[in-house]
């Protein structure tokens, strides 16, 4: 086996494995921006549970002021315990969400690199195939002239 045919033997295998490593770029790719969409709409459910608390504080200051009777009073505040519970989960769940996206960012940016890595390897692989094949057809080359135009003196 020529080292020719070990070069284009490699270099196909390293273009497989680059094959490889971009589906897995593109699988970290997707994987970021579902966990983005997650995150965003996490962190949209907390504004609107925080929006909703203020609006039924406003309504209960309301009613405060003009009268309540003291078990709507208890209800009120009942349901603004519950509401303020949503929010501690919700807000629970946006820093959890907001640390999955940031480990699938590293994971994408990983992937990335290593994609970049594997194609840079592939590029100066097919660099040398073309060098060497050069080089062959050059000396093919100059032995046809030395044998059309005999040896140099």
């Amino acid at each position: 086996m020529t080292t020719n045919s070990v070069n284009k033997g490699s270099t196909a295998s390293l273009e497989k494995v680059a094959m490889v490593a971009k589906s897995e770029e593109n699988r970290a790719a997707s994987h970021h921006q579902r966990q983005q969409a997650a995150a965003s709409q996490s962190q949209q459910r907390l504004g609107q549970l925080e929006q909703f608390r203020a609006e039924y504080e406003q309504r209960l200051e309301k009613l405060a002021s003009t009268g309540i009777d003291a078990r709507q009073m208890v209800d009120y505040r009942k349901f603004l315990g519950s509401l303020n519970d949503a929010i501690v989960r919700q807000t629970e769940e946006v820093v959890k969400s907001e640390a999955q996206v940031e480990g699938s960012r590293e994971q994408l940016i990983d992937r990335t690199q290593r994609r970049e890595s594997l194609d840079s390897l592939v590029e100066r692989s097919r660099a040398v195939l073309l060098k060497e094949a050069d080089r062959r057809e050059q000396r093919l080359s100059d032995e046809r002239n030395l044998q059309q135009h005999g040896k140099p003196a």
